[in-house]
């Protein structure tokens, strides 16, 4: 009988790195992962010869020295990244319903203040408060800094609400709707949501923000080549359907293939519920896993990837956020009614013609009800299969929707898509692993912390959590939960002296 020192289930990226970590300490590692293609939200796909991000479109954090890149450091993948810099006096440009006035996000904390400074005069040291704000609830939070410490120090911020945080900076609700204009990065809630969701999402793109040329599967790509080198295996197309259980310890993942995976340890990166539904363990209390299975996740998406007509739509190096309501916050619960709310548009530049986009993504929010009548349906790379003609004019009326929107503000764009496809929450369910097609898994609520977080550590000894639902989602979220998982099975303190 095989057996491994970690087995993993799922290669999104949370899996990925602690494969890569785990396997360059000597630890024999495999991962087990359902679809394809590995990465997760990491994942591409590419139709009209052109290459589309699933979920990735930018990330943070990834100058020399920052948070983001040193994980990347110490995985050793950084020098294989292809990235371009967003603009530094703009990467996200916050506009609301049809004012022609666009306010910019920049990098770098004196650069964000004047950047935005010329539309609140008024509220210059508000926004100097904020900035410093944003540093000080990082530095609450030992692990964003890559240090460890106690509980205790990010306690101090931990409770505050989104308004509760923006009244410690003190400043106007214009200003604070338009420091959250990009609200999809994390589907918050306003008197839901913690604001250090808000803080650390924010600072990572304030600190840098760089797109992936070629697509964020690079990354996934570097990751599977260093836990290869490092004596790694990863398993495809297998989807585990039971942990096997001796003794009060996990031992073997069971896949739909009846192929075995024995470890001495396990790390899920997969939702809670669906590690749940295959453990039969005596430690998992019937009452707990009802809890995880009640806990609330975020909404999910309508992704709408175009191709241009060549030469037709102006590239714009970066990111667009558009909100209907005056309060960005308000597109989570208006979704119900089926209209679109909000949407975030990502441009791809044309190699061959520099300054034009060749393509661009739309994403923008969908409830899960609007695909519940097709939810007994499943298409993904392992188990193919078509949907029914009334789903697929279903995402054609959505499509025409979100073309007409965009070609409100951008006619260009709304003229000159020469194709698409469309994605829905049963698309974000099948790819990226979650229950029901949220985008963010498991969402924290400031009221009730304990009842809305999961820890990396379960009741099974042996058995470990990663990704998204720990922690925080978004690329440097998952990034640090993963050291955080590491860290339990080697020492945190002894991962984090090996950073760069």
């Amino acid at each position: 009988m095989e057996q491994y020192d970690v087995v993993i289930l799922g290669a999104g990226l949370g899996g990925m790195l602690c494969a890569t970590l785990l396997s360059r300490e000597g630890m024999r590692v495999a991962v087990i992962e359902q679809n394809k293609q590995v990465g997760g939200c990491l994942q591409t796909f590419s139709f009209d010869k052109k290459i589309f991000d699933s979920c990735v479109h930018y990330i943070g954090a990834m100058d020399e020295g920052q948070t983001q890149r040193r994980i990347f450091d110490l995985a050793g993948i950084s020098d294989q990244l292809n990235l371009r810099r967003l603009d530094e006096d703009c990467f996200d440009e916050i506009i609301f319903a049809d004012e022609l006035q666009a306010y910019p996000q920049a990098q770098g904390a004196e650069n964000f203040v004047s950047a935005l400074q010329p539309f609140f005069p008024k509220e210059q040291q508000a926004l100097r408060r904020y900035v410093e704000l944003l540093q000080y609830v990082g530095d609450s939070f030992p692990l964003y800094n890559l240090r460890n410490g106690s509980p205790q120090e990010k306690e101090k911020v931990s409770s505050w609400s989104i308004p509760e945080g923006f009244q410690q900076a003190g400043v106007s609700q214009q200003l604070q709707h338009v420091l959250c204009g990009n609200n999809l990065l994390y589907a918050g809630q306003k008197n839901r949501t913690p604001f250090y969701v808000h803080a650390l999402v924010m600072k990572s793109y304030m600190d840098s923000a760089y797109k992936c040329v070629g697509g964020s599967s690079q990354i996934a790509k570097a990751l599977w080549q260093q836990i290869r080198l490092n004596g790694g295996e990863i398993f495809r197309n297998e989807q585990v359907v039971e942990i096997g259980m001796e003794g009060g310890r996990a031992t073997y993942a069971q896949t739909k293939s009846g192929q075995c995976y024995y470890g001495k340890n396990f790390i899920a990166n997969m939702h809670p519920t669906r590690l749940l539904n295959m453990l039969q363990a005596p430690a998992i209390k019937p009452v707990y896993k009802k809890r995880v299975e009640q806990m609330p996740n975020s909404v999910s998406a309508c992704m709408l990837n175009v191709v241009f007509n060549p030469g037709t739509v102006k590239y714009r190096n970066h990111n667009i956020y558009w909100n209907k309501s005056a309060d960005p916050f308000d597109a989570v619960n208006a979704v119900r009614d089926g209209a679109v709310h909000n949407y975030a548009l990502y441009l791809t530049e044309d190699p061959q013609r520099p300054s034009y986009a060749e393509s661009g993504a739309i994403l923008a929010y969908m409830d899960t009800a609007a695909t519940q009548q097709w939810q007994q349906t499943h298409n993904r790379s392992a188990e193919p299969s078509e949907r029914c003609m009334e789903y697929e004019n279903f995402k054609q009326e959505r499509a025409a929707a979100m073309i007409e929107l965009v070609g409100q503000r951008y006619p260009e764009i709304g003229s000159n898509v020469r194709s698409f496809k469309v994605a829905t929450p049963l698309t974000f369910r099948d790819y990226m692993g979650t229950t029901d097609g949220s985008m963010y898994g498991i969402m924290t609520d400031v009221s009730f912390p304990e009842a809305s977080r999961i820890p990396v550590k379960t009741k099974i000894p042996n058995l470990f959590f990663t990704g998204q639902n720990v922690n925080l989602h978004g690329v440097l979220g998952v990034s640090i939960t993963a050291l955080a998982t590491c860290g339990a099975l080697v020492g945190l303190d002894y991962l984090l002296k090996k950073i760069p």
